[in-house]
């Protein structure tokens, strides 16, 4: 080893590879796991490494590859089940390719996104996965510049110069109404989303148009946000106004936790009294407790997905192509629907209240 009194402060590669007793490429090669190094050349400079706590400079690494390795995940909402679950996906499928991912939660505030994506573009990020609301739309692909940097999921984006990885919200909405339809529900309420979210948009349309298949099935919607508190909200509105719902869908899981919170403190029954579906398919969707009713948009397919396509733009050199992925959803049914079937000739009138309800306003009739 080299008796070189290295200065305080900083270990730099240089230091390694005189420690290591090799050349500074023999390092730079070790670290980027390159295969035409001799192993016991490996095991020494690794050795070194370690002894002398040295950390690669991202700046640094940069400069050289033109690259960071970094990438930002857009999300509307943290505390959403559905987003720690994509961005987990999103996460391993990145380490993979020696990514790593930062995760910004906007909360739906486009100022928010705005001061984020600006402060991380000057650190070099090189790609977004953008899965917020979509009011950021616009911002985001003006920061960019260059459309290969990104790639939507969750929500299509309204523009179509940019790829995109999204679930059949149309096809899985009109699956979970048709089948609650089946089952013998005639007026079902939909607790929706906000205006501006095109994967909200998707389902209520898709489940308006599936309940105008039949004659007799009458709907009832309540506007929201993706967010447990709109779905108590919603149900304690329709019990309020006597509303005599036999079934429930919600916009997402999240929004169905919310709503059957209200219910099971109502004192109503599960599927019994009113059934209750969500979707997202999330994982706690599945619990014991919940055995909640669900489409399944394959949100791990989805981020990984997502990530193959946003790498393999940022090393396609040639002239960029948008690519989109729809996926097919499926339906998990669970106990929130299936513990009995209603028929057309159960229970009607308004379900009585199980203690008072402040006042509220009624949902639209569709």
């Amino acid at each position: 080893m080299s008796a070189r009194r290295r200065t305080p402060g900083r270990v730099t590669i240089v230091d390694v590879a005189h420690e290591a007793g090799v050349s500074v490429t023999t390092v730079s090669r070790v670290l980027r796991d390159h295969a035409e190094v001799h192993s016991e050349t490996r095991a020494t400079v690794r050795a070194a490494v370690d002894r002398l706590g040295y950390r690669p400079s991202l700046i640094a690494r940069a400069l050289v590859s033109g690259q960071t390795h970094l990438l930002v995940l857009l999300v509307s909402d943290v505390t959403n089940p559905f987003y720690p679950q994509l961005a987990k996906s999103i996460e391993h499928e990145a380490a993979k390719a020696g990514y790593m991912v930062v995760i910004c939660n906007t909360e739906d505030r486009v100022q928010e996104t705005r001061r984020s994506l600006m402060w991380l573009l000057h650190q070099g990020v090189d790609g977004v996965i953008h899965a917020s609301s979509g009011r950021d739309e616009a911002v985001v692909l003006s920061l960019l510049g260059d459309p290969r940097r990104v790639v939507f999921t969750n929500r299509p984006p309204k523009s179509q110069s940019v790829s995109y990885v999204v679930s059949d919200n149309a096809g899985g909405a009109t699956a979970l109404t048709r089948h609650l339809l089946a089952k013998g529900h005639r007026k079902i309420g939909f607790i929706g989303g906000p205006s501006y979210a095109r994967n909200a948009t998707e389902r209520l349309y898709a489940f308006t148009q599936a309940i105008r298949e039949v004659p007799e099935a009458q709907a009832f919607v309540a506007g929201g946000k993706f967010s447990t508190t709109c779905g108590e909200q919603a149900v304690t509105e329709w019990l309020q106004s006597g509303c005599d719902l036999s079934a429930i869908i919600a916009i997402n899981d999240s929004v169905a936790l919310g709503a059957m919170g209200a219910l099971m403190s109502l004192g109503y029954d599960i599927p019994g009294d009113i059934a209750l579906a969500g979707f997202d398919g999330t994982d706690f969707a599945a619990s014991p407790v919940m055995r909640l009713t669900t489409v399944d948009q394959h949100v791990d397919e989805m981020g990984r997905r997502a990530v193959k396509l946003l790498l393999k733009q940022l090393s396609d050199p040639g002239p960029f192509v948008p690519l989109s992925e729809v996926l097919p959803c499926r339906l998990l049914l669970r106990g929130s629907t299936e513990g009995g079937a209603l028929t057309s000739s159960a229970k009607n009138g308004p379900y009585p209240l199980k203690r008072p309800l402040s006042a509220g306003a009624g949902s639209e009739r569709v």
